[in-house]
């Protein structure tokens, strides 16, 4: 089945779940998305896999049963500490709605497609989004370096009333970019004071670092923190005539940013972060829907769990 159809597509799901649940949680060992063995905290010994019809979703459980002498019967779930954990869907179709969240499916088509909930599928969707967000963490560098341009400058979001004039009640985000690489950091701020730009600017850019902006007073102190800083005034031009200084490449960001965020906007409410962090966490993976991507994104479930589950998670 594997040499016929690429794993971790929709179409390999479909028939691995045909197989059978076992083939399915073999899978999923294989894959380290579940445990692939269980101690017994009673026995300290392995636990075995036992398939009891009982367990509706999964049909199989870890079970470890002695007589005699530390007698005892201990069952646990298959999912305990892993992507399905406390989840009452299926495994396969955890896997389904994953992927369709990975492929950017729009959650009306999900709710079709799998016959799910409206909120499971949102809820669901948030869940992969809690993952960028710990990824995205996990993988901040700081930016730039000497003879390294970095971007930086800032722009407001926020809901726009009937779609209409300037945005209200936003968030400003401030952010950087690394030219000529993916190496960037987006951070929301609370003021567009010099202090609170000037403090996330040290915690990712590094000294020496070429940085350009705009003419916002803020930055006026910059060349005197350790930065060379060259600025464009947007007033009169896009690319400064005489350094040939300019933010094409943040300002593009910005655009990419805005429209990823204009599709999501009905659920979106109080969310923000989490979707700056899906876009973040894409573009840093050149927005690929490649197999390998999607396998990229499950390793970075075996080191978090959405806020709302307990436990840690299965490291492969």
């Amino acid at each position: 089945m594997a040499a016929l159809v690429s794993e971790y597509t929709l179409e390999f799901f479909t028939l691995l779940n045909a197989r059978g649940k076992k083939e399915l949680i073999e899978w999923c060992m294989k894959e380290g998305l579940i445990a692939s063995s269980y101690e017994c905290p009673n026995c300290n010994e392995q636990m075995r896999l036992n398939e009891r019809k009982s367990v509706v979703l999964d049909g199989f459980e870890w079970r470890c049963r002695k007589k005699g002498v530390n007698a005892h019967d201990v069952c646990r779930s298959l999912r305990k500490n892993s992507w399905f954990s406390n989840s009452k869907l299926s495994m396969y179709d955890v896997l389904r709605v994953t992927k369709m969240w990975f492929g950017r499916c729009m959650n009306d088509y999900v709710v079709n497609e799998l016959k799910l909930n409206i909120n499971t599928v949102i809820d669901w969707f948030m869940f992969c989004r809690e993952v960028c967000m710990n990824a995205v963490v996990n993988e901040s560098v700081k930016i730039g370096g000497v003879n390294v341009i970095v971007e930086i400058d800032e722009s407001k979001f926020g809901k726009m009333k009937y779609g209409k004039g300037k945005p209200v009640d936003g968030k400003w985000v401030f952010g950087g970019i690394e030219r000529g690489t993916n190496r960037c950091f987006f951070r929301v701020v609370e003021r567009r004071t010099k202090e609170e730009l000037l403090c996330v600017i040290k915690e990712w850019v590094l000294p020496g670092s070429t940085i350009v902006s705009d003419c916002w007073k803020a930055y006026k102190c910059l060349s005197d923190e350790g930065f060379k800083h060259l600025e464009v005034n947007h007033s009169v031009c896009f690319k400064d005539p005489d350094t040939g200084a300019h933010t094409n490449s943040i300002e593009g960001t910005w655009s990419a940013i805005k429209r990823f965020l204009r599709n999501h906007t009905s659920h979106a409410e109080g969310m923000f972060d989490h979707y700056l962090a899906e876009y973040l966490w894409r573009r840093s993976r050149d927005h690929s829907l490649s197999d390998e991507t999607f396998r990229d994104f499950f390793k970075s479930c075996y080191y978090t769990l959405p806020s709302t589950w307990e436990g840690s998670t299965i490291r492969k």
